[in-house]
């Protein structure tokens, strides 16, 4: 009964600070694309281009590749992410660098979204709405929450050379934490596949 009592709050109280955490994390994202509306408007279709392979830019092309051809470039702007975060949680120092990958992807989202404002008004805001958005919320909620997991485990990692005694076990830690990218990486898939399915269904509407 008394580890009922205990334990219920202690992982109500665990929970709570993860949420704020990640709520951290996803602030850290939405200032990236501010900061990234704010320089798409005064950016150039040569600059866009050079950042494509990153960002999915190119929207001439991204409304007339085949279905196979968009789903392998989305899933690959995710991914190289992902593989950055991946690696931050592995190293000693990653995790405090891992809150720059939310900005630098929520900077690439505000980048693209207001260089279709600025080029295209209320035309590329629909483009945005419609074809690029609900992809990109599911990939920057994925990004934040892998980001504060790659935090979190470097942080324990450093931990081992800072405490007398070791509370967690580091095999049972790293498990969870590879479980966790394999989760993400799924869930870029399905960011991968909604990117396809909007832009079937709606980037016919959009001629840039």
């Amino acid at each position: 009964m008394k580890k009922i009592i205990f334990s219920s709050p202690l992982k109500v109280g665990v929970r709570s600070r993860k949420s704020g955490i990640l709520m951290i994390f996803c602030i850290v994202l939405f200032t990236g694309i501010v900061f990234g509306a704010i320089s798409g408007r005064n950016a150039d279709d040569e600059m866009m281009k050079r950042l494509d392979f990153i960002f999915q830019t190119n929207y001439n092309v991204r409304c007339s590749q085949g279905l196979i051809s968009a789903f392998v470039s989305s899933f690959g702007s995710y991914v190289i992410f992902l593989a950055v975060i991946f690696l931050l949680g592995l190293s000693l120092w990653g995790g405090f660098f891992a809150w720059a990958v939310p900005f630098f992807k929520g900077y690439g989202y505000g980048l693209s979204a207001g260089w279709l404002y600025g080029i295209y008004g209320f035309y590329g805001v629909g483009y945005n709405l419609l074809v690029v958005l609900p992809g990109a919320f599911l990939s920057a909620l994925v990004i934040s929450y892998a980001s504060m997991e790659a935090m979190g485990n470097s942080l324990k990692m450093a931990g081992l050379f800072t405490r007398s005694e070791v509370k967690d076990d580091m095999h049972i830690q790293m498990k969870k934490y590879l479980k966790t990218m394999l989760l993400m990486l799924c869930l870029c898939v399905v960011s991968a596949v909604l990117d396809v399915i909007f832009a079937v269904c709606f980037s016919w509407i959009f001629k840039f």
